[in-house]
């Protein structure tokens, strides 16, 4: 974990108020569902950093993505090349490779998507392949479809409103899929709602399985006490240092 001031590499818009965001940090990499807390402009009160988690690593450029959803983000979207900005990370536990046969599956919600980039970047090196299954409100909530395809990941993509893959929820394509088999892991990142389905899918399965949660954080380090979830023992977790990654079964939703 550093604190560093990075200098903004690229800043590109996409689609319906969405950017990438590269930043040097001078990384050699991270664990896929690592995050930092990342420095935004001060201007109209904004003071916290926010937690943005990472999507991949190039070179000595760690990139970010990241929607435009209140003052904090706002501002960060009005940066531009060559400015710096202070990040803290890598932070948390991320994502665990799990050995031996069997499907290795992503379960992703609107921009939840950002981890298995890096995720698939690294399971190519090791010569597998990531399923991937991707659900958004809308066709243009849908991310990284053209670097998924290109590291020929295999994706079954859904939209509430049918405008791209199938209409309805993400966790059916899944249950559709694997209805007469199981993959080895399940990671999943996005939504509560989206992790408390795949949670009540695996587990019954005895599909081993991974939630990254999204809570508000404060500081990332956890001393504010302003990210914690509640586990199955009645206690609760701090999902800056504990997490954001947990073992489906110990998160009670």
């Amino acid at each position: 974990m550093k604190d560093s001031v990075c200098q903004v590499e690229f800043h590109v818009p996409l689609q319906d108020g969405y950017f990438r965001i590269g930043l040097k940090t001078g990384w050699e990499g991270f664990v896929p569902g690592q995050f930092g807390m990342l420095e935004v402009p001060r201007q109209d009160g904004v003071l916290l950093r926010r937690p943005f988690s990472f999507a991949r690593q190039l070179g000595a450029t760690t990139e970010i993505l990241y929607k435009v959803v209140g003052r904090g983000t706002a501002a960060l979207s009005s940066v531009s090349m060559g400015q710096s900005l202070r990040l803290l990370g890598p932070l948390g536990h991320g994502f665990k490779m799990k050995e031996g046969e069997g499907d290795c599956v992503g379960v992703a919600g609107g921009y939840g998507i950002a981890p298995f980039l890096e995720q698939a970047i690294q399971l190519a090196k090791k010569g597998q392949k990531l399923i991937l299954f991707y659900g958004a409100r809308t066709k243009k909530d849908l991310l990284y479809i053209q670097e998924l395809n290109d590291l020929k990941v295999k994706l079954y993509l859904t939209t509430e409103d049918g405008s791209e893959g199938e209409k309805g929820r993400v966790t059916e394509a899944l249950a559709k899929v694997y209805k007469h088999s199981a993959p080895k892991v399940i990671w999943s990142c996005g939504p509560v709602g989206l992790l408390h389905a795949v949670q009540k899918w695996a587990l019954p399965r005895d599909v081993s399985c991974e939630l990254s949660v999204e809570e508000t954080m404060g500081c990332g380090t956890g001393v504010c006490l302003g990210c914690v979830v509640k586990d199955t023992e009645g206690r609760y977790r701090r999902a800056c240092i504990e997490g954001p990654v947990f073992p489906g079964e110990r998160l009670e939703f």
